[in-house]
């Protein structure tokens, strides 16, 4: 059973500098506060035959071709400013997350998943860093950790029993032509069963900093 999910994280800052263009206002990215850009969302099964098929509606299929895109992103596009204040250069990272789209119902969820709901959305569990070659071993990877196997799998699991859900937030970044991986977690109220579909989303987040 793949059991993929994320932490989510909300209310990133964008800072706006008059430009010269018209007085139509740019993104400007301040030294401590992030500047994002979603992507694209899609449901993705965490079907056992879709996924051994690699189906297109599969969750691997999903995360493959939502992860290409926003990779490639990172390298395209218009891009904020660094505020002028910062004398860092920017950086920027994909956020790849994933969740559930049905959990039961919370009267009926374990009191060990509700308490580690509370627990860890202050403190996701951390997972990281980890470097990979290509989306293809990334996305192996992904697949393996959100069903307990590997060692990074069995140590999320440990610490995430019973049937409470992992949802995960996965940062990425580029460096020396390999993904540099962190994974959050958060490891909460048990997803309802009855639905094999998650919510996939992307992102890019750009960051400057101050030295």
């Amino acid at each position: 059973m793949i059991t993929l999910g994320f932490a989510n994280v909300h209310a990133d800052t964008i800072d706006n500098d008059e430009g010269d263009n018209g007085g139509e206002a740019k993104p400007s990215v301040g030294c401590q506060q992030p500047h994002a850009k979603p992507l694209d969302s899609e449901l993705g099964s965490v079907g056992f035959l879709k996924n051994i098929a690699e189906h297109p509606e599969s969750i691997r299929a999903v995360a493959k071709r939502l992860l290409t895109k926003a990779v490639a992103a990172t390298e395209s596009g218009e891009q904020p400013q660094c505020h002028a204040v910062c004398v860092g250069a920017l950086r920027s990272e994909v956020v790849y997350r994933v969740e559930p789209t049905v959990f039961v119902a919370e009267s009926e969820q374990q009191a060990m998943c509700l308490t580690l709901e509370d627990q860890t959305k202050l403190k996701p569990l951390h997972f990281g860093a980890r470097d990979f070659a290509s989306i293809e071993k990334l996305n192996d990877w992904l697949m393996e950790f959100s069903q307990g196997r590997g060692e990074d799998g069995k140590s999320l699991y440990a610490q995430c029993g019973g049937n409470c859900s992992p949802r995960y937030t996965f940062r990425i970044a580029q460096n020396d032509g390999k993904l540099h991986v962190n994974a959050d977690v958060l490891c909460g109220q048990a997803r309802d069963k009855t639905s094999d579909l998650y919510a996939v989303s992307t992102a890019i987040e750009w960051r400057c900093s101050a030295n």
